[in-house]
């Protein structure tokens, strides 16, 4: 008795054809357990997702007028840093006239101290 190479081929075919169906199968039926999974989480938080989905046009006009209102701030914080900025700048005036008023009125009052004495 021999066996052909031909029969030998197609009785390997069909040994990989065989295993490849189990493999098959048991994929097809992990993928429809997940699938189920999936429907029952989305059954059970089905009310949740509606309310999502309802207040998302809100959120998003939150979200603009968030960022409307930062860029606003962000406008004033920038003119106060410059206003800040002039006024230091200014202090270093203001600091010399005053020591100059202080002067002239030590001066003042030094000269009467000496004319009285």
């Amino acid at each position: 008795m021999t066996i052909q190479v031909s029969t030998l081929g197609y009785l390997l075919l069909g040994t990989l054809g065989a295993v490849a169906m189990v493999y098959l199968i048991i994929t097809l039926h992990k993928v429809s357990q997940v699938l189920t999974k999936v429907n029952k989480i989305i059954d059970d938080n089905e009310s949740n997702i509606n309310k999502l989905a309802t207040s998302l046009p809100k959120a998003s006009e939150n979200i603009v007028s968030l960022s409307e209102n930062l860029k606003d701030v962000s406008e004033v914080i920038t003119e106060t840093t410059a206003s800040a900025i002039e006024t230091k700048e200014h202090i270093g005036d203001y600091v010399e006239t005053i020591k100059d008023i202080v002067e002239i009125i030590r001066k003042v009052f030094f000269k009467w101290g000496c004319r009285t004495k």
